[in-house]
């Protein structure tokens, strides 16, 4: 995730995805402990699901804009740029 108008790295940033009947949320968090890294990349479980249905960012203020997107291939990694959409 790429933050345009917000934060870069779009901390703060929070997900609501579904997969069937499975609905899911998470939160972009940022740091770790002193002196450590961690990988910025989310990963969304879906289970042994092969589709999921949609996925909704709402990106941290100031711009607090809300994107919802479909068709998303799985089991692979994918850059989303705020008001930009995605790169496979």
């Amino acid at each position: 995730m790429i933050g345009q108008k917000c934060n870069r790295d779009a901390v703060g940033a929070r997900l609501r995805y579904q997969s069937g009947e499975l609905l899911r949320s998470r939160m972009k968090v940022g740091g770790g402990s002193f002196l450590s890294a961690h990988d910025p990349r989310i990963v969304l479980g879906i289970g042994n699901r092969t589709k999921l249905d949609w996925l909704e960012v709402k990106w941290p203020l100031p711009s607090g804009a809300v994107e919802r997107f479909t068709d998303l291939p799985v089991d692979r990694y994918i850059t989303i740029v705020e008001g930009k959409g995605m790169w496979k």
